[in-house]
């Protein structure tokens, strides 16, 4: 359990860095512009400043580019949220059945492999916007990225759908076993009905196995039965 809440931590940050960092695409040493995209956030080189200025923001939805950024927004940020809420149902385990916090647990984390996977599908159709074509190009277009290039966020959000995905088989596979344990330790408790051979749910009667019983004749009485009347007749007919 340590060890899934170490991942599940470490999970977490990723898909938090995935969501902020505006790295998912960006310009290359042969494209006609300089900046990078996120999925909410545009940033472009300020050469007054020396540096990067970025615009958009995830709490207005109107400062995205396209319906195809806002979904991807959408979907990344609610799988970021469901990977927090995921730690903090690790606290259930104080409260609840182990077996029913895998199990919600893995559900969460399915929900956000799926998001996660949506996002990364839905966010290439936005790069035929005119913003984007002024970094990438004009051959840039929907699912064609022109003479931009993927930067290392969108690698990290295609390697959260696979952890999500993992993490979750884990947490079912876990809430199974900890469920067969669970019916184990229940049949095997034993009641004073069912020591006398009747079944608590049934009251019928058991079938008890009945154990052979090996009796070892007395040696002593064999020897004296076997022994005594030969030699009585000897007797006898020494006498005669």
């Amino acid at each position: 359990m340590c060890i899934m809440g170490f991942i599940i931590h470490n999970m977490v940050y990723l898909n938090l860095v995935t969501f902020i960092q505006p790295q998912w695409i960006g310009d290359s040493p042969s494209s006609p512009g300089y900046g990078h995209m996120g999925v909410f956030s545009y940033c472009y080189p300020d050469n007054e400043k020396s540096q990067y200025v970025c615009s958009g923001s995830f709490t207005s939805f109107d400062s995205l580019l396209s319906d195809s950024f806002r979904a991807c927004t959408f979907f990344v940020g609610v799988s970021a949220l469901l990977m927090l809420i995921t730690v903090a149902a690790l606290l259930l385990f104080f409260c609840f059945k182990k077996t029913f916090v895998f199990y919600f647990c893995g559900v969460l984390q399915l929900i956000s492999a799926v998001f996660m996977f949506l996002a990364c599908v839905i966010y290439p159709s936005g790069w035929g916007h005119e913003e984007v074509k002024r970094i990438c190009g004009d051959t840039a277009g929907d699912y064609r990225l022109g003479f931009c290039g993927i930067r290392w966020a969108y690698i990290l959000a295609i390697l959260g759908i696979f952890d999500a995905a993992i993490l979750s088989i884990l947490a079912f596979f876990l809430a199974a076993k900890r469920a067969k344990s669970e019916v184990f330790a229940t049949t095997g408790t034993v009641t004073k009905s069912e020591l006398n051979g009747y079944s608590a749910d049934t009251m019928s009667k058991k079938s008890i196995p009945i154990q052979p019983v090996v009796t070892v004749p007395d040696s002593h009485h064999e020897r004296y039965s076997e022994y005594s009347q030969p030699i009585k007749r000897g007797a006898n007919n020494f006498q005669l």
